[in-house]
C-alpha cells in the first residue's frame, strides 16, 4: 500500500474541503505497531508532497532524521496503542466542531448516520496542551465507544479501520456539529435514542 501518496491525497482533501486552514491538523497511518506514517510540521497540504511524509517509529523518531513529524505525533501513537482497532487518524480544526470544543459542549446522537458512522454522540475531551502526551492520555476514553471525540479548545480527532473511514468520519462530525449549531437557534434539538 502506497502509505504516503494517501496521506497527501486526503490532507490536500481535508484542506480543500474546510477541515483546516494553513498548517493545521494532521492524519497519520499505522503501517505495524512500530512503523507509521504521519504528515510532516508546519507545512500546507497543497505543498505537502510523497516524500515530505514522515515515517516514524512508536517513539517519534523519524526514519529519517531529516524529516520532522507532526508536533501531535504523540496523540497519534497514544490512540494507536490504546485501541489496535484503528489503523488511521484524521485530526482536523473544522470550524464548527472546534467552536463545540472551544465551549466545551458535546454534541449529542442528533442525525440517524451518527451511530453507523461514529458510534454516537461525540463528547468533548479535557483540556490538555497541543503536542503533549497528556492530550493523547486525555481523550483515549473518549474513543472507545465512538471513533471521534472534540479536543477542548483544539479541535476534533476521528479514527478509523482506513484512512477513508477515518475522514469520512472527521466530516460526518463537522457535518453533525453545523447542524446542532443552526438547530439550537431554531429551538430545541431533539436527541435520538441510543
Amino acid at each position: 500500500m502506497d502509505y504516503r501518496k494517501k496521506l497527501v491525497d486526503y490532507g490536500l482533501k481535508m484542506y480543500k474541503s474546510g477541515l483546516v486552514a494553513g498548517t493545521s491538523g494532521n492524519i497519520s497511518i499505522k503501517e505495524n505497531d512500530d512503523s507509521y506514517y504521519i504528515t510532516p510540521s508546519s507545512m500546507a497540504y497543497d505543498k505537502i508532497s510523497e516524500k515530505d511524509i514522515v515515517r516514524i517509529h512508536k517513539d517519534g523518531k523519524a526514519y529519517d532524521p531529516n524529516q520532522r513529524p507532526s508536533s501531535e505525533w504523540q496523540m497519534h501513537i497514544a490512540i494507536y496503542e490504546a485501541y489496535d482497532k484503528y489503523k488511521a487518524i484524521v485530526h482536523t480544526h473544522s470550524t464548527i466542531a472546534t467552536a463545540f470544543a472551544v465551549a466545551r459542549v458535546d454534541i449529542p446522537l442528533i442525525l440517524i448516520e451518527m451511530k453507523p458512522f461514529l458510534g454516537g454522540e461525540i463528547k468533548v475531551a479535557p483540556f490538555a496542551p497541543a503536542g503533549s502526551k497528556n492530550l493523547g492520555q486525555a481523550i483515549i476514553p473518549y474513543l472507545d465507544e465512538a471513533n471521534s471525540c472534540l479536543l477542548a479548545n483544539h479541535g476534533e480527532v476521528s479514527c478509523g479501520k482506513s484512512l477513508e473511514e477515518a475522514y469520512i468520519a472527521a466530516e460526518y462530525v463537522e457535518d453533525a456539529a453545523k447542524i446542532y449549531y443552526h438547530a439550537l437557534q431554531i429551538g430545541k434539538p431533539f436527541v435520538l435514542e441510543r
